[in-house]
């Protein structure tokens, strides 16, 4: 180490001393220790794979296989994804009847679309 690097290091091991040190004497005073540091706001939210699908499924306004949903993803938003994965994510809601349902093996349909014809029971 050169004798710059190690003076910046003593530096650096007596300025924590003395932030510890002016931590400790506040606390025994009684006063709050120092402003609250502010935790950093997090980024938007990146879209799920099913979010994207339903998003496809829209604009489309036809039901769309897997495949090509998988195709589409990774062409309009850059997002590659397994087909089974796909498929399982989107079956899952199909079953729950949340946005979509199931039209053909592998094939999906958004719920109030003009191409489902779907008797609700």
């Amino acid at each position: 180490m050169e004798k710059e690097d190690i003076k910046q290091v003593l530096l650096k091991i007596l300025e924590v001393q003395l932030e510890y040190q002016l931590r400790a004497i506040r606390q025994l005073q009684g006063k709050p220790d120092s402003e609250p540091i502010p935790t950093p706001k997090r980024g938007k939210r990146r879209q799920s794979i099913v979010d994207l699908c339903l998003k496809i499924l829209t604009e489309e306004g036809k039901p769309l296989h897997v495949n090509e949903l998988a195709l589409r993803l990774q062409q309009r938003f850059g997002r590659l994804t397994d087909r089974d994965t796909l498929s399982s994510a989107l079956a899952k809601k199909a079953r729950r009847g949340i946005l979509l349902r199931q039209s053909a093996p592998a094939t999906f349909t958004l719920i109030d679309s003009k191409e489902d014809h779907h008797e609700t029971t």
